[in-house]
């Protein structure tokens, strides 16, 4: 896919360790970079004699005449989060891939929906993005937002979020949920309703949707957050016979080092573009990152496990993955693997990327 160089226009410190950046869009490229809300663009840097690509979802509103907007919160060891909040600045181009992305909601003047959107961290920024589209394109339409952080101090758009709340407090319904508060939420926000300590679980949601009952029945459920933050709500959403139909989500941020496996040195065999290859893979590297580092140039997109653009059919021996959002338990079956996130099983492994 083609990538294009945009220009950074503005830089709005959003907490303590998380950055917006706005890019202005060449006029000539308007159409390449329209968006749907929820969708994610991908950045790509040379970061230690290496490119490395990341993804960010848009936070800004495709319906009004307004900067593109991403939101990067550091990650801790963090390679490329770690570089934007602390060395980009106003003026620099960056080179990007156009949005795409699955998750997204399909706006419509015309609606009359509930939307119920559950966020954890950074994973506000796509949510940000349904939020601002459905105010100003779906004036029957109903929001309930329940966001999850650490603390007060971690919440980012807060002033953003505030003021939408203020002003549609009839058709958005925000409640914060923070699982290690610092302070007394009336010492800071005295006119706001009372956070709730915790996080999103089992019972957080079920007490929110019991407590926000819609007002429209016909109902949507976007989720984004860490995995087992999405696997908590989508299964608790379940239990309350919301089918599956109804619920899009979106994984954001890193698999901890506790969850993190390592491969074993392999042998690897793989066919991109009709051609045969032979590389090592030492036991660190993904398979994705360890073809690049040969100097080969496979199709891929976020190397997180979500955009599924570096997908390969293993045909001999095995692989597995430290994390899969983008494959179907069936399509895992079958050998399909995300070579971003997989490693080697075995000392041998031969792989088919898929066109």
């Amino acid at each position: 896919m083609k990538t294009y160089f945009i220009q950074i226009i503005n830089i709005q410190k959003e907490t303590d360790n998380a950055v917006s950046l706005s890019f202005d869009i060449p006029p000539g490229l308007y159409e390449t970079f329209s968006y749907k809300p929820g969708q994610y663009i991908t950045l790509i840097f040379n970061l230690n004699g290496k490119e490395v690509r990341r993804s960010y979802s848009i936070c800004s509103n495709p319906f009004e005449e307004e900067p593109l907007q991403i939101a990067i919160k550091r990650v801790e060891k963090g390679l490329v989060s770690n570089h934007i909040n602390d060395y980009l600045k106003i003026g620099d181009f960056i080179e990007v891939l156009p949005p795409e992305g699955h998750f997204s909601a399909s706006i419509d003047p015309k609606n009359y929906k509930s939307y119920y959107l559950f966020a954890a961290g950074s994973g506000i920024t796509p949510i940000l993005s349904i939020i601002k589209s459905v105010l100003n394109q779906e004036p029957e339409s109903y929001l309930y937002v329940l966001y999850g952080n650490s603390n007060e101090n971690t919440i980012m758009f807060k002033k953003e979020l505030d003021k939408f709340q203020n002003h549609y407090e009839n058709r958005l319904f925000l409640q914060h949920i923070l699982s290690r508060p610092k302070s007394k939420w009336s010492d800071l926000w005295e006119k706001e309703k009372p956070y709730k300590t915790g996080r999103i679980d089992e019972t957080s949601i079920k007490a929110f949707i019991n407590e926000n009952p819609p007002y429209a029945q016909n109902a949507e459920y976007y989720i984004c957050g860490p995995g087992s933050m999405i696997e908590h709500t989508k299964n608790t959403l379940k239990t309350l016979d919301v089918p599956e139909t109804r619920i899009f989500f979106e994984s954001f941020g890193s698999n901890t080092k506790d969850t993190q496996k390592k491969g074993v040195e392999s042998l690897l065999t793989f066919e991109l573009e009709g051609e045969k290859h032979q590389i090592h893979v030492p036991e660190n590297d993904t398979i994705l990152r360890a073809i690049l580092d040969a100097g080969h140039k496979p199709n891929y997109g976020c190397e997180g496990g979500v955009c599924g653009k570096c997908v390969a059919k293993t045909t001999q021996g095995e692989t597995f993955m430290n994390h899969n959002m983008a494959l179907s338990d069936d399509e895992v079956k079958s050998g399909m693997t995300l070579t971003c996130q997989a490693h080697p099983k075995t000392h041998e492994v031969s792989i088919v990327f898929q066109e």
